[in-house]
């Protein structure tokens, strides 16, 4: 999985905005009414993602690896990750 990949399913899949002002690339989903970081990039991060990161990312939307790749992949939806995203995200408080 390349970060290019994982950049374009947050931006324009899950309609997250993009923020690369800092430190590292803060990936902002608005939702009901509140704005939520659902993911968090490194500058230097480049190419292919290790398990490491794919992990970091996958826990910033609730998501087991498997869903994150798949996600990322195009066959999990948006609506499905939103969906899976709230849901846990509640479980978890």
């Amino acid at each position: 999985m390349r970060i290019r990949e994982v950049k374009r399913a947050f931006s324009h899949k899950l309609g997250a905005q993009e923020d690369d002002s800092g430190d590292h690339i803060y990936f902002y989903l608005d939702y009901k009414g509140s704005s939520y970081t659902v993911g968090k990039l490194s500058h230097s991060w480049s190419g292919d993602l290790n398990d490491t990161q794919i992990m970091l990312l996958a826990r910033k939307l609730y998501l087991r690896k498997r869903e994150f790749e798949l996600f990322v992949d195009c066959t999990l939806t948006a609506s499905e990750t939103v969906n899976i995203w709230q849901e846990r995200r509640q479980t978890s408080q």
